[in-house]
């Protein structure tokens, strides 16, 4: 019985980041992929790099985690970081296939990819790559010479993948465009939004954050990079102070820019209005979508809008620039609100109308629940990502000739 008839196969997922090491929506992706992917019987070991206060292996339900440091990990410079994780990953990978089968290896993003292109190769199965953002869309070009090293790394991943997988019709677009790969090696597959119940988190969120008391709460939260749009919820929060004093604005996340930003808000007299508050863990996230007000997500890049749709999901009502994978999450004014990106007087319209129409923003909040966890979910994802897994089987035994 070959590994198509039954379906079960032991799965090799690379990636750079993995809970509890999370930089951006990529670790939540992979871990929430791996989960509904074990529930399908598959086997799933996972190589990721390890944080400090981690463990080098832990296993959860059918998923392996396997976790390694770089053989350079003091590194300072981050490609050589990288290049020494690869090299950390293909060794423990071959340490692991000396008494595992892998069936196939799925790589995320360009991180990743040549570790995940030896062991293709060494281990002759297939490749598949899941490219969650470009280099050229997330700076609207290729201007450096590490965003030239980066655009060429992404290029490669796609020529060496057997399959590529975008979470968008609008990455599917641009993927076929950047790096010149034929439409039918790309399988676009949206991103879930939730998974599982969501419980009240056992805090009150007004005792860790006392600010947010007697305030109006509009929350955002993502990697602290410049794509993510924080400079305009910044300007909109700058025309909004006076008019809008029971508002407050909350976001989330870390990155190379939270201190720039933070420094900001200093300089435009907007502390105590604007709260940069860094990394949150899952409870804290909870929490403040379900005592947010409304939801912002400013993007002037974003290829799907994982944590937009989260809001969503949550019945937040949700503001979304309308740019990338983000214009197929709503409906304008049915079950969300567009913005213009780059644009905080659109933002502020659009704050102001909500504030302003407490009840029916209410029910646009449920009708949005109800549509994204129609259309989007974990489970579809992994079901989509199996299916894909099987055909890449399927060709790989036709071509060697395996009945």
């Amino acid at each position: 019985m070959t590994v198509i008839e039954n379906k079960d196969k032991t799965i090799l997922m690379l990636s750079w980041e993995y809970p509890p090491h999370i930089i951006g929506g990529l670790a939540r992706h992979v871990h929430a992929l791996s989960d509904e992917l074990s529930k399908r019987n598959q086997q799933i070991h996972i190589l990721t790099s390890k944080p400090n206060d981690s463990t080098d292996y832990e296993k959860q339900g059918n998923v392996h985690i396997h976790r390694v440091n770089p053989i350079n990990e003091q590194d300072p410079d981050f490609l050589s970081w990288m290049a020494g994780l690869n090299v950390a990953i293909i060794e423990e990978a071959l340490n692991i296939a000396n008494h595992i089968e892998f069936n196939l290896v799925h790589t995320h993003d360009w991180m990743t990819g040549a570790a995940a292109a030896f062991l293709s190769k060494k281990l002759e199965i297939p490749l598949i790559a899941t490219v969650h953002g470009t280099e050229f869309g997330r700076n609207k070009g290729v201007f450096s010479d590490l965003q030239q090293f980066i655009a060429n790394k992404e290029n490669e991943l796609c020529h060496d993948a057997d399959e590529i997988i975008v979470c968008s019709d609008f990455m599917e677009a641009e993927v076929i465009s950047l790096f010149k790969v034929p439409i039918e090696k790309v399988t676009v597959i949206p991103n879930g939004a939730v998974s599982g119940t969501v419980e009240q988190p056992a805090f009150d969120i007004e005792e860790l954050y006392p600010f947010l008391k007697g305030k109006k709460l509009i929350f955002s939260l993502g990697r602290i990079v410049k794509e993510k749009g924080f400079q305009t919820l910044i300007a909109a929060a700058g025309l909004l102070k006076h008019k809008q004093r029971e508002v407050c604005f909350v976001i989330a996340g870390n990155g190379p820019l939270l201190d720039w930003y933070r420094e900001k808000v200093r300089e435009l007299g907007l502390d105590g209005f604007v709260h940069f508050i860094g990394f949150i863990n899952e409870d804290i996230r909870t929490s403040m979508m379900m005592r947010a007000d409304l939801a912002v997500f400013a993007s002037s890049y974003e290829p799907f809008g994982l944590a937009a749709a989260e809001a969503l999901a949550a019945g937040v009502p949700t503001v979304v620039a309308k740019t990338g994978g983000m214009q197929t999450l709503i409906e304008d004014y049915q079950t969300g609100f567009y913005m213009q990106p780059e644009n905080e007087k659109s933002l502020v319209h659009i704050i102001e109308w909500i504030l302003e129409n407490e009840a029916l923003t209410k029910v646009i909040g449920r009708r949005a629940k109800e549509s994204i966890n129609e259309k989007f979910s974990w489970a579809r994802n992994a079901k989509d990502t199996d299916t894909l897994y099987i055909s890449a089987l399927s060709k790989k035994f036709k071509k060697e000739g395996v009945r």
